[in-house]
């Protein structure tokens, strides 16, 4: 039999700075290695820093090591458009996936290109400008050019279609698998030491402009009374709204409500996950809503806005509401607490659907993905 022999180009990934984009495709590739395929042979690029980091990943594959460090995105950029077009030639390939959103170098073979959102070309606020400009240039015409495309979500999928004008019909939907879940730290402990009250109604995102923190605020001023004992908990980096979202604290007197935290540990935001009593993610644009699978997969009730790639992550297992609409945000959160039938089923939904984001199943996406394009050829 003949194998395909496909490459990865990995030399965009930071170990020291995984994103969720990352550990999904190492996840997959991490359980592809773990029961290769016969007709499939994977070749792998990537930093020195990321095979010694993810040692299974170079016992799996073929692996050819990128000479630069990938934190250095000036000189990554420059060596990925020369070391690797060599390195591909000399591996002999059949076929190279890019999984960086852009496809450097010219590279005599079909490419696959991984799209894992269209942020910096539709929602530039606080992006850096650099990266911006070279997206914007880049991601077009790499798009235009591949053989085939891989996307997290169909909304990702839409807006490559409608704002770049992609071909549908050569766009594949690998969803990510479950994200990893580390050890919790004792809640108590933090409830102590942060101010946590009763029960958490916990938003698990940056403060971008898209992730919608004042409708999540503004919703606990419609709890505030009825549930007197529940605390709004953000979770996640400092962004362009952080100021924003503190002063609309203020402003509506929940400083005691509304607690923000920002740098938790792993450990930290591992307990908050697994005790909160609901999960809101109101966020108008997102490539996959990571933190929503994540939330089903402890048992915790989700409610989402009709917007972004939250809707079908979460389908029918949990509350979807109009965005922007605070008032029922906080009539959804209301009925999760005081209606405990309707919280047992949605945590059992929730629970099923997100036993289904294997990284196994992200594996098969991609082989479909790889032989689709070869087939065609």
């Amino acid at each position: 039999m003949t194998r395909l022999r496909v490459g990865v180009n990995l030399c965009r990934i930071d170990p020291a700075e995984l994103h969720h984009a990352d550990h999904a495709l190492l996840d997959s590739l991490t359980a592809l290695g773990a029961d290769p395929p016969d007709d499939v042979e994977v070749v792998l690029f990537a930093s020195r820093s990321l095979i010694k980091a993810r040692p299974a990943l170079a016992a799996a594959f073929e692996t050819h090591a990128f000479p630069f460090p990938p934190a250095s995105a000036t000189v990554r950029v420059a060596a990925e458009h020369s070391w690797l077009r060599l390195a591909v030639r000399r591996a002999g390939l059949d076929l190279l996936h890019d999984a960086g959103g852009t496809a450097p170098g010219s590279v005599d073979l079909p490419r696959i290109l991984s799209v894992h959102d269209l942020t910096p070309i539709e929602r530039p606020r606080g992006v850096g400008w650099l990266r911006v400009l070279y997206h914007r240039r880049m991601v077009p015409r790499a798009v235009a050019q591949a053989a085939a495309v891989i996307v997290p979500s169909a909304f990702v999928r839409d807006r490559l279609v409608q704002t770049l004008h992609a071909d549908e019909s050569r766009i594949s939907v690998v969803p990510w698998p479950l994200p990893p879940h580390g050890e919790a730290a004792p809640i108590e402990n933090i409830r102590a030491r942060r101010g946590i009250i009763g029960q958490i109604v916990l938003l698990p995102a940056s403060t971008k402009p898209q992730e919608e923190h004042l409708v999540a605020v503004r919703a606990m001023r419609h709890l505030a009374a009825r549930h007197k004992e529940t605390t709004l908990v953000l979770i996640g980096g400092e962004g362009p709204a952080e100021r924003q979202v503190q002063e609309a604290i203020q402003e509506l007197h929940l400083e005691e409500r509304v607690v923000r935290l920002d740098g938790v540990s792993e450990a930290v935001r591992a307990a908050l996950f697994e005790h909160a009593a609901v999960v809101v993610y109101p966020a108008v644009y997102g490539s996959f809503a990571h933190p929503v699978l994540e939330a089903m997969a402890c048992g915790v009730p989700v409610v989402v806005a009709d917007a972004g790639a939250a809707p079908e992550l979460v389908a029918d297992a949990g509350a979807v509401i109009p965005h922007g609409d605070d008032a029922q945000l906080a009539v959804e959160v209301h009925r999760v607490l005081d209606d405990p039938e309707w919280r047992r089923s949605m945590v059992e939904a929730g629970l099923e659907r997100a036993r289904a984001y294997t990284p196994r199943r992200a594996a098969e996406g991609l082989l479909l993905a790889y032989r689709s394009v070869t087939a065609a050829l």
